[in-house]
């Protein structure tokens, strides 16, 4: 069964900003912290209950080579991602509203 992703606005503007960021530290790093989230996304879309609950109902995929974190949660067939979080951010000020 293939789920189906929805991105929240946070989701959205966290990653354009951590590419953005990558961009400006070497010519072609924000891509590739593009790519290796589009292949965690591929990996979400086909088996997203893999991954661990971090808080109730709420489940962390990290990035393969970046220290970032795809919070996100399952109702039926969708993945609503919530946010994309650095791994160094305190965790005990996410979520807030979710």
């Amino acid at each position: 069964m293939a789920y189906r992703l929805k991105f929240s606005a946070r989701a959205l503007r966290e990653t354009g900003e951590a590419q953005e960021w990558y961009e400006s530290q070497s010519s072609g790093l924000g891509d590739e912290f593009i790519a290796a989230l589009e292949l965690q996304l591929k990996r979400l879309e086909q088996a997203p209950l893999l991954y661990a609950e971090v808080i109730p109902s709420v489940r962390r995929a990290l990035l393969p080579r970046f220290p970032f974190g795809v919070f996100y949660v399952v109702h039926g067939d969708l993945v609503h991602v919530l946010a994309v979080v650095h791994d160094a951010r305190n965790p005990n000020r996410w979520p807030k509203n979710r």
